[in-house]
């Protein structure tokens, strides 16, 4: 089963990224970027991430769309992704190219609509259920992320500091709550 999200923008250019390093898409150009947890049973004042909380960035890369899913806690990991800068380090466990499994929808306003498999994100969301989660924009130019704006965490302005950008703070995203749908 696959489900939608939509960022409403002005931005008709807004999803173009260089990709310059691989792994951290939020450095080079704008994005769509998604953040979920998909505990509702995790601690929703956590300042550090658990288990099933995950970042979804889309954009598109020379034309072509590019996603990447973000999972922090993998149990089993051997090999987390290291994200460095001269003054700290943080680990993200799995950094998994999805590209295949979602859809990209844009239209001539700067309007985006994706499509991917609730299976993809690991997710089963329960009717009643509340989760964590955040939808944000990072806006680039020249293949370097100038801004980054999100509809529930307001401290984001940091776009010179990877560790910063690629970190996770479940507990400045917002609340979604799982409700019966139009069938």
């Amino acid at each position: 089963m696959s489900r939608f999200a939509a960022w409403r923008t002005t931005e008709k250019n807004l999803l173009n990224c260089t990709a310059e390093t691989p792994n951290a898409l939020f450095k080079h150009g704008g994005c769509l970027d998604l953040m979920l947890a998909t505990d509702p049973a995790a601690a929703s004042d956590r300042s550090f991430p658990v288990a099933g909380d995950q970042r979804l960035l889309i954009t598109q890369v020379n034309g072509e769309i590019r996603a990447l899913l973000y999972r922090v806690k993998v149990p089993g990991t051997k090999d987390p992704v290291a994200f460095s800068s001269p003054w700290r380090t943080i680990h993200l466990d799995v950094v998994e190219d999805v590209s295949q499994q979602v859809i990209l929808a844009t239209d001539k306003n700067g309007n985006y609509e994706i499509s991917v498999p609730l299976e993809t994100l690991n997710w089963h969301p329960k009717q009643g259920e509340t989760y964590r989660a955040d939808l944000g924009v990072l806006r680039g130019a020249n293949g370097q992320t100038t801004q980054r704006v999100y509809w529930s965490n307001k401290a984001t302005a940091i776009t010179a500091d990877v560790p910063s950008e690629a970190e996770l703070r479940p507990d400045l995203w917002g609340k979604w709550k799982i409700v019966a749908g139009a069938q």
